[in-house]
Formats: C-alpha cells, sequence, structure tokens
C-alpha cells in the first residue's frame, strides 16, 4: 500500500467528490483519502465499505475547509488534491467559496502539493429547471 500514491478528496461524501472517490478506488493505483464534516456518517461509512470491497483503502478525515490547520493536517502527504467548495454552507454567498477555495489552493501550494485539480461549476438543478 505505501507504494501507491495518496489522493485527497474533498467532500468526499458529496455527489462529486463521492463518485471521484470511488472512481480512483476501482483502479487500485491509490491511496485516498476522503474529506467529510462527519467520518462516523451513514453516507461516510457507506462509502468506506463500497470502496474497501475491492481492497483499496480509504481513510475519511473530518475536515473543515474554511478552517486553515484542518487544511494542513488533511492535505499533509498527499500527492495530489481534487477540491471543491461548499455552496450549500453558505448558499448565494460566492464570496464565501471563493474564500474555501483560495485557502484550499493556498494551503497546498504551502504543502507543494504536486497535483491540484480544483471543480466548480453552476448549480445544474437551476440551470435545467430540476430537469436534471
Amino acid at each position: 500500500m505505501s507504494d501507491r500514491p495518496l489522493v485527497t478528496v474533498v467532500g468526499a461524501t458529496g455527489y462529486q467528490g463521492g463518485s471521484v472517490v470511488r472512481s480512483l478506488a476501482d483502479t487500485g493505483k491509490y491511496k485516498i483519502r476522503g474529506l467529510t464534516r462527519d467520518n462516523t456518517s451513514v453516507k461516510a461509512q457507506n462509502l468506506k465499505r463500497s470502496c474497501n470491497n475491492d481492497g483499496t483503502d480509504i481513510e475519511l478525515v473530518n475536515c473543515d475547509i474554511t478552517n486553515k490547520d484542518d487544511l494542513l493536517r488533511a492535505f499533509k502527504g498527499s500527492w495530489a488534491i481534487y477540491s471543491l467548495t461548499d455552496f450549500w454552507a453558505q448558499p448565494h454567498k460566492p464570496e464565501a467559496e471563493m474564500q474555501q477555495g483560495k485557502l484550499m489552493a493556498d494551503v497546498a501550494a504551502k504543502l507543494n502539493i504536486p497535483y491540484y485539480i480544483f471543480s466548480c461549476a453552476p448549480n445544474v438543478n437551476v440551470l435545467s429547471n430540476n430537469k436534471l
């Protein structure tokens, strides 16, 4: 296991983050650290069980993405970060999302993380009138 690079996924129990975790786990090429607000939640435990079925280890870590110390601890040792913001924490406040994104990028840069992927997109439900 130690020869596999560590990929940290922000929002691991959400739709996008969970999909990334499962896709990475399916390859068997990575160790995965999933960041979540509550690693004891049913969603978190179900995600962990589903990923461990194929022998890929996943570590679920509680992390407040607005807290620099939490991010430093959670990102430490990562080869890559898959990052996204938490729109739902403060809807209609894009500046809060921008602060989250900037803080995560700054922490990744401080730790010299080789690969940093930042994902953001508008709300598809709103754009499609709840058709998607």
